[in-house]
């Protein structure tokens, strides 16, 4: 049931993973915050642009769909550049930052614990790939390009592989969750005046299927929908869009980046080849 318009959106991007009721001081609160969400991401920023522009190894062969579709984003708008929607998401969370009038402090240890949260929490996504292929856990290797391939560690590809894990979970969850789940929300609770909790639904639900459907492989012409894919890509997309609104866009991030080195590099690189 529809009920009044609410005065503002409750999911803004200076407030994801936050209360809205002021800084929390302790990790939870500052790790769902902007400046360490910002200084969480920065490496994974320059890391991902040092890959695409060939400054270490022969560059990124594959390009990736979400930032693909950030770039027309902003051509769109008139504005041309490869590296425009990093730019985008450092300016916005400085100023968002800005805004919360909080403290420059940083601490050090949530930097960290942020590092071995979003491992911990990488933990329901392998579960979910066992369930869905209980014997060949094929889908863990399912690459977010073309194909995932073995690796040796001092090769192209396995320079490939990382460039591609931190770009697909900065620029996916920039786009998916961040730009996405923001949108839908806005338009659900702000425009339609649904109830918060039925626009956070709608919006994770929403996204996550957006998700799937990005991805090669869960749709074939000439051979139809890969249900377990299609199922897999879901349910973590839902995953996804749940750590975005519980815990903020770097742990999501930060999940999202580790599933991919394990998908991409790790489990390629201990395969047989045969």
């Amino acid at each position: 049931m529809k009920q009044g318009r609410s005065k503002q959106p409750l999911i803004l991007p200076n407030q994801t993973g936050a209360s809205g009721r002021g800084l929390n001081t302790g990790y939870f609160g500052l790790s769902s915050h902007p400046l360490h969400i910002l200084l969480f991401l920065l490496p994974i920023i320059i890391v991902y642009e040092i890959g695409s522009t060939g400054l270490i190894g022969s560059g990124i062969e594959s390009r990736l769909e979400a930032q693909d579709m950030l770039v027309r984003f902003f051509d769109l708008l008139g504005v041309l550049g490869l590296h425009l929607p990093a730019i985008a998401l450092v300016v916005v969370l400085l100023l968002q930052h800005i805004m919360t009038k909080e403290s420059w402090r940083v601490v050090p240890m949530v930097l960290l614990a942020m590092i071995a949260e979003s491992a911990f929490l990488t933990g329901p996504l392998i579960i979910l790939v066992i369930i869905l292929q209980p014997v060949i856990p094929a889908m863990l290797i399912q690459a977010n390009t073309e194909q995932a391939v073995v690796m040796d560690a001092s090769s192209n590809e396995f320079l490939q592989g990382i460039f591609l894990s931190f770009g697909a979970g900065l620029y996916e969850e920039m786009l998916f969750r961040l730009v996405l789940i923001t949108a839908l929300h806005f338009v659900v609770t702000d425009v339609l005046s649904f109830k918060d909790k039925t626009g956070k639904i709608i919006a994770v639900v929403l996204s996550a299927i957006a998700f799937a459907w990005l991805h090669n492989g869960v749709y074939i012409p000439g051979s139809g929908l890969n249900v377990r894919l299609a199922l897999f890509y879901t349910l973590a997309g839902v995953y996804f869009g749940i750590l975005f609104l519980s815990r903020g866009l770097g742990i999501a991030v930060g999940v999202h980046l580790m599933y991919d080195l394990l998908a991409l590099v790790i489990m390629p690189g201990i395969q047989d080849p045969s």
